[in-house]
């Protein structure tokens, strides 16, 4: 096991709680510190702070495995897999079939991402130091679930970062031919583990999508990105009178076309656009009663996310609702959304008041003291 040795008081966060040492905090590595692997931390007067996963090729140099001198092996995985799977056991309902499973460092296993969906368990691996367990977790989660597929979707741009290449595909048994359908909430939809965005569904939305559900009774709804139609099918089965679902993607155009038909949606009251959404919100001149805008990571331009919402609430008619949503990441905050939701609104000449926030889905459970760790954050927006 490596030796990593911090500076002066660079222990002090992992104490705190924070799951994460950077680079900065590295005084000195001993054992073969041009590798990454498990290392034993200590503070720059040699006493022991922690265990973790050591990667000289990333900022994050050191994820946080535990604070005691315990043996990092299988059992130390499945034991903290197996109280992951007793929280979802606790916050899913009998009528979901897909949760994220494993949230990384929400559920104390750093690096590591595990979906899934109905007999399909998608994993992805983020670091170094966690993939060299990849047998043995393949493993656990093929003893836990003896029926179960097991796929990889580590094909995700971060493990640049970390050093890695990306990598995709099967780890244990067949897949079954035909369509994988997953139940949320009742309804039912088509998912595509093998190409699909990140693992093939947007899990963390899933509250979200039933507070739409919740609000949706005989609104004209108007869901922008909407991917392959989660929040459009929630709307409409809360009862609205007309849900119009705008996406530039034909792949997720056509996912949503299966998710409608299996869920027998009612043709005269949704319809779907294949447009860029800012020319369709240009375009359009219908006011609707509540408009979704979900999109992808914008953090880099908020003037393009400036746009769209303003767009949007343009739209809105009086004592219309906005559900606009964010990819969390260090460029992009909370308090920075409010103040998008605010330029939006002084651009459309409308007056907004924010009502409610949104959350990801209790399956993406939090450290508190890693913020780091937030997926996604929004608000329900009430404008005049």
């Amino acid at each position: 096991m490596l030796i990593i040795k911090l500076k002066p008081k660079k222990e002090t966060p992992i104490f705190k709680g924070h799951p994460w040492l950077f680079s900065g905090a590295i005084d000195a590595a001993q054992g073969a510190p041009e590798k990454e692997g498990a290392c034993r931390v200590l503070d720059s007067r040699g006493h022991f702070v922690c265990q973790g996963m050591y990667n000289p090729l990333s900022q994050i140099a050191i994820r946080v495995l535990t604070l005691g001198k315990e043996p990092i092996n299988k059992e130390f995985f499945e034991l903290r897999i197996k109280k992951a799977i007793k929280l979802r056991n606790d916050v899913i309902g009998k009528d979901t079939t897909c949760c994220r499973l494993i949230n990384a460092e929400g559920d104390n296993i750093p690096g590591l991402i595990v979906d899934m969906y109905g007999d399909v368990i998608v994993i992805q691996f983020i670091c170094p130091g966690i993939e060299r367990f990849k047998e043995d977790l393949v493993d656990i989660f093929h003893e836990l679930y003896p029926n179960a597929y097991i796929h990889e979707r580590s094909d995700i741009r971060f493990r640049n970062t970390e050093g890695l290449r990306p990598l995709s595909g099967p780890l244990y048994g067949e897949l079954a031919q035909g369509d994988l359908i997953v139940k949320e909430m009742g309804l039912s939809f088509v998912v595509d583990v093998l190409t699909g965005d990140g693992t093939g569904f947007y899990l963390n939305n899933r509250t979200n999508r039933f507070k739409i559900r919740s609000m949706a009774k005989d609104k004209a709804v108007l869901d922008l990105f909407s991917y392959t139609g989660a929040f459009s099918l929630h709307a409409l089965a809360g009862g609205a009178k007309s849900v119009v679902s705008v996406d530039s993607s034909s792949p997720a155009q056509a996912m949503l076309k299966k998710n409608m038909a299996l869920n027998q949606a009612a043709p005269f009251i949704w319809r779907h656009a294949k447009d860029d959404v800012a020319r369709f919100l240009s375009n359009d001149k219908t006011k609707y009663d509540l408009i979704i805008c979900d999109p992808p990571n914008m953090a880099k331009d908020q003037d393009d996310y400036t746009k769209i919402n303003s767009l949007a609430i343009d739209r809105l008619s009086q004592g219309g609702k906005l559900i606009t949503t964010a990819i969390s990441g260090p460029q992009f905050t909370p308090m920075d959304l409010l103040k998008v939701i605010n330029r939006s609104a002084r651009r459309a000449s409308r007056s907004a008041r924010i009502i409610e926030p949104l959350y990801q889905a209790p399956d993406f459970p939090l450290n508190p003291s890693h913020p780091q760790g937030i997926d996604i954050f929004g608000y329900i927006v009430y404008v005049d």
